[in-house]
């Protein structure tokens, strides 16, 4: 088999543990991409869909349940419904990630993109978690003033389920299982910065950077 051109290193997370913040510093020290909502924005160009389309099958909200959506585009006819399923759109996110990954180093942030790339030999995955009371606190500190304790809890809680059922869904894997990634990271005892140091020292050992 044919070996990678380009690395890549895959970024699952909890719910603000940090983990964008992390892959922002590994690609900062790499000097890559990080590719997360730009996926999003990748899909539609390559299917002539519109992005809300993927925005609303996204990993974070699939609220009622992963079953197909009805949806409408602009054809060349004006204006037409259209049935996608979610699979359908998963697929078309997993081309893109492909493509990325064909084209260039880069970081993923979530998607279930380390899924979609495990038949790479270039290819790293992380996963970022945080201990609960700074998870409640960052969304408190980034929320309005109306957020309590109790519903930033509940926030979290909500976000991660439809995290984990849209990995567990389309992967068959279990979402956070230390078994499925090469490393698993707590930034709350680590910090960001130290997180990236060692996603970075492991990345340069493992894809021969």
């Amino acid at each position: 088999m044919e070996k990678d051109n380009h690395y890549c290193i895959c970024i699952g997370r909890k719910f603000c543990s940090g983990g964008r913040n992390v892959a922002a510093l590994v690609a900062e020290q790499l000097g890559i991409k990080v590719y997360d909502r730009d996926l999003l924005k990748k899909a539609a160009q390559n299917t002539g869909f519109s992005e809300k389309f993927f925005d609303e099958a996204d990993e974070e909200k699939t609220r009622k349940g992963l079953r197909g959506l009805f949806m409408s585009h602009l054809s060349g006819n004006g204006l037409s419904n259209n049935y996608l399923s979610n699979e359908s759109i998963f697929n078309m996110q997993s081309e893109a990630i492909r493509h990325i990954h064909e084209q260039e180093d880069c970081v993923f942030i979530g998607r279930c993109s380390d899924y979609v790339l495990r038949d790479s030999d270039r290819l790293l995955n992380v996963f970022i978690a945080a201990d609960i009371d700074d998870r409640v606190a960052r969304v408190c500190r980034h929320a309005d003033n109306g957020m309590t304790q109790s519903k930033a809890l509940s926030l979290i809680e909500d976000i991660d389920r439809k995290r984990s059922s849209y990995y567990n869904y389309f992967t068959g894997r279990t979402w956070g299982d230390p078994a499925v990634y090469d490393i698993c990271l707590n930034s709350s005892t680590l910090g960001y910065e130290k997180c990236a140091e060692m996603i970075v020292a492991l990345a340069k050992e493992r894809l021969k950077i």
